[in-house]
């Protein structure tokens, strides 16, 4: 049992509130000012199936990447919410100010995929060169090895065959597509492009490996960072909120 305030201020100093988007709400979600910590789950998002993890494995504290409470509310009914209290469970997000950091999330799913020398642009968008060119065939197959993924969504309008600089950013990058135009990127690795989004790739290809995916490896991260503390951290089983039929 920890100290909860120690394990918050863990997460701070490596993602500092400060970096976070004035339109993002990282920090806590449901504060029940807990003086000490007994279990922490990590998971990216909290659904039903996240606390009800929490739940069964009687941890006290969730730390999340996305924040449960975005807008202002006037009235707690949320049954995530209320659950949490009645269970008396605390919930906590890094999001913009762990995406923008050093070791972001974007760092996370790069070591996963084996990139290196890594620039950034953008706050969010890491740029890496490669020593030896690589066809683009051999990048996806690369990609969905590392992420044990079965397919990719490939964008690629001008038929990039050949790739040598690569643009990575995790979570959903489409927002990036024009400023991208800026550097001397082939490919750019990404999730969430949308349709309109995808009709403006032009002079690179895009490889969209989904949100949820390209997220997941941050996970350990986290639970590393928190494990310094000698509390004990689980990573929550999560799915994606749909099926291909």
């Amino acid at each position: 049992m920890i100290k909860t305030d120690y394990i918050i201020s863990k997460i701070e100093k490596y993602a500092s509130l400060e970096l976070a988007e004035n339109w993002d709400n990282s920090g806590w979600q449901v504060n029940l000012h807990h003086d000490y910590t007994n279990k922490v789950l990590v998971a990216l998002s909290v659904t039903k199936d996240v606390l009800e993890q929490a739940i069964t494995n009687d941890c006290d504290l969730i730390i999340t990447h996305h924040p449960l409470i975005f807008n202002s509310i006037k009235k707690i009914d949320n049954p995530l919410i209320t659950e949490a209290i009645k269970n008396n469970i605390c919930i906590y997000s890094a999001h913009t100010n762990l995406d923008k950091t050093y070791g972001s999330t974007t760092d996370a799913l790069c070591g996963v995929l084996g990139m290196q020398n890594l620039v950034t642009v953008e706050d969010y968008i890491k740029i890496t060169h490669l020593k030896d060119e690589l066809a683009i065939e051999q990048l996806t197959d690369n990609i969905k090895q590392a992420l044990g993924l079965d397919s990719v969504k490939l964008i690629n309008p001008d038929n990039i065959s050949i790739v040598k600089n690569i643009a990575i950013c995790a979570g959903g990058g489409g927002s990036f597509i024009d400023k991208l135009r800026d550097y001397d990127v082939d490919v750019y690795i990404t999730g969430d492009i949308k349709f309109h989004k995808a009709l403006e790739v032009e002079g690179f290809a895009v490889v969209d490996i989904g949100h949820f995916e390209s997220e997941l490896p941050v996970l350990p991260l986290i639970q590393g960072l928190i494990a310094k503390t000698k509390v004990e951290v689980i990573i929550a089983k999560e799915e994606k909120p749909w099926v291909m039929v």
